[in-house]
């Protein structure tokens, strides 16, 4: 889409308004910077005139109380100095970290939405490197701004009151230079988006070489990833070089600039010495000011030449925080203890994109509390995205799906989360203990109740023999366990959160047939107090079941016992023939 200064505009209005908790701090960080500024000027200044004045032979007490001034100042401009940067990095990093905070809830409304149009390694550019490309508009350039105006219209009073018409000869050159990123301002937010964008799928293509190096190494596929890694990080440095191009183009012009005018000051001041219209010894403190009152507005440009950057983060940004989301908690707050964990799916379509097919099409069963249901079918055959609509992770695009006979868009999603536990097919450990991954399922769950669940799930045993027992770290995704070690605590999570209705997802996939017959009796305990929704393959499996719901591409086909189904003509008998015979 076309970048304009409209959209820089309102972007960096958006930016502002998080400022508004800490105005206190980032006036006072203005007003350090102002008088750090002058106090630099101050300091030059006298500098500059005690040279003059001792071209002239001037007193040395004159001379001498110049300098004890000097001493002060210099003092002042470092507190000062210190105060400012103190103040608008604090200022900065507060709102870093609310920025953080607030993507991470976004996150939380518009996934798995999200993550179908943008990759993991893409997201996290824009948590971390985007959000922190955003410190150099908080820290370094809004109240810098007001700096490099403030201080400009001081020192060109001061050169005004040396001599009337100075102000005249610098001023032109100081719009000109405001002028020259305006002029250029178009290249530079195309170049920045490009920059941020190339960054990102860069840093998406080193993230799936960590998460897949295993396989990587495993399918010898080392040298062509390497070669992909090498060409993304080319994109980069080319993006990145026209960037800096454009950079050094604008820097040389402003550049230009400032020393046209020098030039231009200079003579104007040597003309006016010579005319008697001011005292020789303030020549070189003309030249100073003329030349500190460049220096604010020169670091106002160099960081507008970097709006681009800015403006490419802060889109990448809100558009994180202003995405739509994927469901509306709309809901209110239910006694889960007042519902009935029933299910019913009536007539459910759902697709994940509206120009996608259908994944499901006119879905209906109903699936009665303390019952275990099994959805059978081959990959992709539509198992999965029920449970995904179950868990409201999508809302339906037609029909209705019910928990207890009400709609599940009509409670809030607390109340549905606290009626379901999940064990899902990609299990997720936190890199925290045993312990405290098993008790995420209730936090406050007792040791003695989490132990308690990992009994039940026939995680105890290969627990107590980790190097720390319960305390061993599970490792960054709890890649240190094997699958079936991970499912197994994943179903103690679930026992141990106790919900009305447990979903298992592919749950004993990466068990043995012992773990898996030990699992099964567990369920077959809590079968009479809770609903069970499986999504199986394993034939051991769907026997254990009371009733099958088979699918096939996005379909219900058939229901029934697994005795009723195998004795009939049809899919489910097509679909488990091979395990009949093994």
């Amino acid at each position: 889409s076309e970048i304009n200064t409209g959209g820089r505009s309102r972007n960096m209005l958006k930016v502002m308004q998080h400022l508004h908790m800490y105005y206190g701090k980032l006036a006072a960080a203005v007003l350090c910077g102002v008088g750090q500024h002058l106090s630099n000027i101050t300091v030059t200044c006298i500098g500059a005139y005690m040279v003059g004045l001792a071209a002239q032979g001037a007193l040395m007490e004159q001379v001498k109380s110049l300098a004890i001034l000097m001493g002060v100042m210099i003092v002042l401009r470092v507190v000062l100095s210190y105060g400012e940067s103190l103040l608008n990095h604090d200022v900065a990093f507060h709102i870093l970290a609310d920025f953080r905070i607030k993507l991470f809830l976004a996150l939380d409304m518009v996934s798995p939405k999200l993550l179908l149009d943008m990759r993991s390694g893409q997201l996290a550019s824009v948590l971390m490197s985007d959000v922190e490309v955003l410190e150099w508009f908080f820290a370094h350039t809004f109240g810098s701004v007001i700096v490099g105006i403030v201080v400009p219209v001081i020192t060109l009073v001061i050169m005004g009151s040396m001599c009337w018409y100075l102000p005249f000869v610098v001023l032109p050159f100081i719009i000109l230079m405001a002028v020259i990123p305006f002029l250029m301002r178009k290249k530079a937010d195309a170049q920045g988006k490009v920059v941020r964008e190339t960054l990102a799928d860069a840093n998406s293509v080193a993230v799936e070489g960590i998460h897949g190096m295993k396989e990587i190494l495993s399918l010898n596929y080392r040298k062509a990833y390497k070669q992909k890694n090498h060409d993304y990080m080319q994109h980069v440095y080319k993006a990145q070089w026209e960037y800096g191009k454009r950079l050094g183009i604008e820097g040389g012009l402003l550049l230009t600039c400032t020393g046209i005018a020098m030039i231009g000051v200079m003579a104007a001041a040597i003309t006016t010495i010579l005319q008697g219209g001011m005292d020789r010894a303030l020549y070189p403190v003309v030249i100073i000011l003329a030349g500190m009152t460049f220096n604010p507005v020169l670091e106002i440009c160099n960081m507008a030449r970097n709006f681009g950057l800015i403006l490419a983060a802060s889109n990448r940004v809100f558009a994180v925080l202003e995405a739509k989301p994927q469901v509306e908690d709309t809901g209110r707050d239910m006694d889960i203890h007042q519902l009935t964990p029933d299910i019913i799916f009536d007539q459910v379509t759902f697709r994940y994109k509206e120009d996608l097919e259908a994944a499901i099409q006119d879905v209906s069963f109903y699936v009665k509390s303390g019952q275990t249901v099994a959805l059978v079918g081959h990959s992709g055959a539509g198992k999965s995205t029920c449970i995904n609509l179950l868990l409201r992770y999508w809302d339906t695009s037609e029909g209705t799906v019910k928990i207890g006979g009400y709609d599940v868009r009509d409670m809030s999603l607390k109340t549905l989360h606290s009626m379901i536990s999940a064990v899902l097919q990609e299990v997720y450990l936190f890199n925290i203990s045993i312990r405290e991954n098993i008790r995420l399922g209730r936090m406050d769950a007792t040791d003695e109740e989490v132990e308690a669940a990992a009994k039940a799930a026939r995680a105890h045993d290969f627990i107590l023999q980790l190097p720390e027992g319960y305390d061993s770290k599970a490792g960054e995704r709890g890649l240190s366990l094997s699958g079936g070690q991970r499912q197994r605590i994943a179903l103690a999570r679930a026992f141990l959160k106790d919900a009305p209705i447990l979903i298992l997802d592919e749950a004993v996939s990466s068990l043995d047939s012992e773990n898996e017959n030990e699992i099964q009796k567990a369920l077959k305990d809590m079968s009479d107090t809770k609903t069970i929704l499986t999504v199986a393959h394993r034939l051991s499996t769907i026997r254990k079941a009371d009733y099958l719901l088979v699918m096939k591409d996005g379909s219900l086909v058939q229901s029934g016992t697994h005795e009723e189904l195998i004795t009939q003509e049809g899919y489910y008998r097509e679909l488990v023939q091979g395990q009949l015979t093994d």
